[in-house]
């Protein structure tokens, strides 16, 4: 046996026994979503309990801890009797209540076992576990409670969200109102209807003694207050947001928001913005925006980039199909081998994100049960990008696009550059003045004819136009029969005029490289165009290496230059499908992660002749690169020029310690 395989065998051992160890949130054995440890407390009906460590760090249970159940009664002064033990015990549940959600959840909860027509205590399955982690994280470092959740089907995403939030009501503040909004009243009925069971069978003894009940808010249908803490939750939906109450509330669960749609007047953001508007970020705030994946280009999907990129303040947090139980079929250990060596490259793959064995087993028959790709992927997806991909239209396949993405890293450097010198951006500036990312500086050794190109799309300049795009790319290791790189990225909105000479200072400090330009876009723009047309002849006076469309034969015409590339219905396919081949084939190496996302969200247009981004996003990055790209391979190679006289240029980083 193979040794590779042997490991996969072993590791899927381990996994599974990981996922049948046991768990009990009343002793909290097995819980790995806040930091526990093992305590002893003699004379207490269960004596050996993992607390939570911020619980142990509690000054009175560190001394119950240290005393027992009985020392520490007798240093208090009090009897040691079975009833005052029980008492005390009581008293430190109640305590336990406000550390350890997990032990609330399955103390005081009660909820609906789906499927089965019964009624149990609320305990936390593995993927809501997984969840809770990211929740109690934020929680715990006094953060916001800030989370978008892409989720697949059938594990609890919703109703942990809501409990959580009720726990937040009942056990750490008063007067801390939530909105839960849903597409459309059902999915609200359905949390109030759970909500309901679980304030009605609370037990008393988590409240002393007292019962907890809901009362309507001011007549209203939609708000009820909740008797204990006196905060009240509204309940409604995206189709109907009027009847929201979402002034003065703390709290907010907005569910399936995938599925939200525009109204005449109103967007899901809008909708969005006026409930989350309303709250005042701080400790035990909660946001929550979750919903499975209805494609891509969508308000959800935009906001979910947005947090994966750190552009706004959302925590991303997702949940694959094989971190849920149900989605696993056994298989005898003896057959392992065997399954092994029938795995293909994306089984493999899957194994590598954490699937076991028997997961994966599962999810072949499934496969052979749903044969189109992308309907496979959004039904079980196993990484939050194969959840957005619900569209059959996409340009550039999903293998393709996860082969270039995995060499995408983090730019070493992020700044911009002025009068030649890279400047980083300072901590904490504006990404204004981060604009210009970089995984490879310019090198002039060995001096090179023809090692860089520099490819730029003309976007717009308010905020919500189209971004403008310089993409440079590295061909040295094509001499040895290696592939370009992508060595900068400059992205953001600027005036045209400002934008052409920033791309001839990147393109000077590449070692004067071929700069190519889109031209078109402005071309078409009336007098806009013309400028800019005038602005690209004026480099030309400046700048000796600039594309030009016009071919030899047409300048011994006597036909003047015309700079820059032009985009049309003749050479954009032409570019788009040299780029498809480029994925393909690993004929280039790209290292600007967003360019990937913007891979993913284009696609035929409905009359399947045009290409471009899904509505409401961009397609810049994708434009610039496949320009650059076909340019590395139909630009003649880069060669090494002999002249060691040569002056070498080295370009500086500007930091603190320079200046």
């Amino acid at each position: 046996m193979k040794k590779e395989k042997q490991q996969i065998i072993e590791e899927n051992r381990r996994r599974i026994a990981a996922i049948r160890a046991p768990y009990n949130p009343i002793s909290g054995e097995g819980s790995t979503s806040i930091e526990r440890a093992l305590v002893e407390i003699e004379d207490f009906p269960l004596k050996k309990i993992y607390l939570p460590s911020a619980m142990i760090d509690d000054a009175q249970v560190s001394s119950l801890v240290a005393e027992g159940a009985k020392g520490y009664l007798k240093k208090l002064g009090r009897g040691c009797e079975e009833r005052d033990i029980l008492a005390l015990w009581v008293e430190f549940c109640r305590k336990r209540l406000a550390h350890d959600f997990e032990y609330w959840a399955r103390s005081t909860a009660t909820i609906s076992d789906k499927g089965k027509g019964r009624d149990i205590p609320f305990t936390l399955n593995r993927p809501q576990r997984q969840y809770l982690k990211a929740m109690e994280s934020l929680r715990i470092a006094q953060k916001p409670i800030d989370i978008i959740l892409c989720k697949a089907r059938q594990w609890g995403g919703s109703t942990l969200t809501q409990l959580y939030m009720l726990w937040i009501q009942l056990v750490h503040r008063r007067n801390w109102n939530s909105v839960i909004c849903g597409d459309i009243e059902k999915q609200s009925s359905i949390v109030a209807g759970m909500l309901s069971k679980v304030i009605g069978r609370y037990p008393r003894w988590a409240t002393e003694g007292r019962t907890l009940t809901t009362t309507p808010f001011q007549g209203t249908r939609n708000t009820r207050v909740i008797s204990i803490g006196n905060s009240r939750y509204s309940l409604g939906s995206s189709q109907k947001p009027d009847s929201l109450r979402s002034e003065d509330i703390s709290m907010a669960h907005l569910t399936e928001v995938g599925l939200w749609k525009a109204t005449a007047g109103r967007k899901p953001e809008d909708l969005v913005q006026s409930i989350f508007g309303s709250i005042a970020s701080g400790p035990y705030t909660v946001k929550v925006m979750e919903s499975t994946a209805k494609g891509v280009g969508n308000f959800f999907h935009r906001t979910w980039i947005d947090a994966t990129e750190g552009r706004n303040n959302f925590t991303p947090v997702f949940i694959p199909w094989h971190s849920i139980d149900l989605y696993s079929k056994n298989m005898p250990e003896a057959d392992y081998p065997a399954f092994v060596d029938s795995m293909d490259s994306y089984e493999e793959g899957l194994f590598e994100l954490g699937a076991t064995l028997e997961a994966i087993n599962w999810y072949r028959d499934k496969r052979r049960e749903i044969p189109d790709e992308w309907r496979l992927f959004s039904e079980f997806p196993s990484t939050a990008n194969e959840a957005f991909q619900s569209t059959g239209h996409r340009v550039f396949r999903i293998d393709y696009v996860q082969n270039i993405r995995s060499s995408c890293v983090a730019p070493p450097f992020t700044g911009d550059i002025d009068n030649g010198l890279f400047t980083p951006a300072a901590p904490g500036a504006q990404k204004s003045s981060s604009n210009l990312s970089v995984w490879l500086m310019p090198e002039a050794d060995p001096p090179m004819r023809d090692r860089y190109i520099v490819s730029v799309d003309v976007g717009g300049v308010s905020d919500k136009a189209d971004y403008s795009c310089i993409v440079v790319a590295d061909r040295a290791a094509m001499l040895s029969g290696g592939v370009p790189e992508i060595a900068a990225c400059w992205h953001g909105h600027i005036e045209h005029d400002k934008l052409a000479w920033k791309a001839v200072e990147i393109a000077r400090a590449y070692n004067n490289a071929l700069l190519i330009i889109e031209a078109n876009t402005l071309e078409t723009e009336g007098t806009e165009g013309d400028n800019f047309e005038y602005i690209l002849n004026e480099i030309s006076g400046h700048y000796t290496n600039l594309y030009s469309r016009t071919s030899q034969q047409e300048i011994r015409q006597g036909r003047p230059r015309r700079w820059g590339f032009h985009t049309n219905p003749s050479t954009k396919p032409m570019v788009i499908n040299f780029l498809i081949k480029a994925l393909r084939d690993s004929l280039y190496i790209e290292r600007c992660l967003p360019t990937t996302f913007e891979l993913d969200l284009y696609e035929f247009k409905e009359n399947g002749r045009e290409m471009g981004a899904v509505e409401g996003n961009h397609d810049d990055r994708v434009m610039a690169t496949a320009i650059l790209v076909w340019a590395c391979y139909n630009h003649p190679l880069p060669h090494v020029i002999n002249n060691d006289k040569q002056p070498r240029r080295k370009n500086r980083i500007i930091s603190e310690a320079s200046i």
